[in-house]
């Protein structure tokens, strides 16, 4: 999946499959490592587009906060 398309949504739902499937069991050594490295870089994705999302909220309610004056 590439993060250039990919929306915090569907990072999510291959976050929580990836877990489903450790919690399971159904992985096998060798395929553990790369779903915890590619749960690890969506979930590094989540963070920084929840950040974003918090500085674009924060800057709105500031320049609405500067029309009220």
């Amino acid at each position: 999946m590439a993060k250039n398309n990919l929306t915090y949504e569907q990072a999510l739902s291959r976050i929580e499959e990836i877990i489903s499937k450790i919690e399971a069991g159904e992985l096998n050594v060798d395929d553990l490592a790369k779903h915890v490295k590619e749960a690890s870089d969506l979930l590094k994705f989540c963070k920084g587009k929840l950040f974003e999302t918090e500085k674009e909220i924060e800057k709105i309610l500031k320049d609405m906060e500067g029309e009220e004056e």
